[in-house]
């Protein structure tokens, strides 16, 4: 049941991805800024508190619950394929790689955000992303 629930969450921000960066064309790394500023508001309006359940089950499970490692794992996957898709229609070089470096980033930056109770981890997280889609897009 719990993979499921992992499956079912994870298929929900995946479409807030689609959202965010469904549109080809425009900037990139100005649609990825503006992706991380959402988060870091969506952070407060949680009261910092969980804006990722996938990285919360993800990082108390992955060593001691194989049956939902791999349910986080997939889910990961997921969302970093449609973004690299996204980048990929930008023609940006590396899609896969960027896309894994954002989520990464954002991820790294929710835990920092809920821990010191601040969106600014998420903003600051937010120009090292755009100037890695930059960066890739240049390539």
């Amino acid at each position: 049941m719990g993979e499921e629930v992992v499956r079912t969450s994870g298929a929900a921000y995946l479409a807030l991805i689609g959202e965010l960066f469904g549109q080809p064309g425009g900037d990139p790394a100005e649609a990825t800024r503006e992706a991380f500023r959402g988060a870091a508001l969506t952070l407060e309006a949680l009261d910092f508190a969980d804006p990722c359940p996938i990285a919360t089950v993800a990082l108390e499970v992955a060593g001691t619950h194989e049956g939902l490692r791999p349910a986080t794992a997939e889910v990961f996957a997921s969302w970093i394929e449609a973004l690299a898709g996204y980048y990929a229609s930008c023609g940006l070089s590396a899609p896969r790689s960027t896309a894994s470096s954002v989520i990464a980033l954002l991820e790294g930056a929710f835990m920092l955000g809920r821990a010191g109770r601040s969106p600014e981890p998420v903003l600051t997280a937010a120009t090292a992303a755009a100037a890695i889609v930059a960066a890739a897009a240049r390539a």
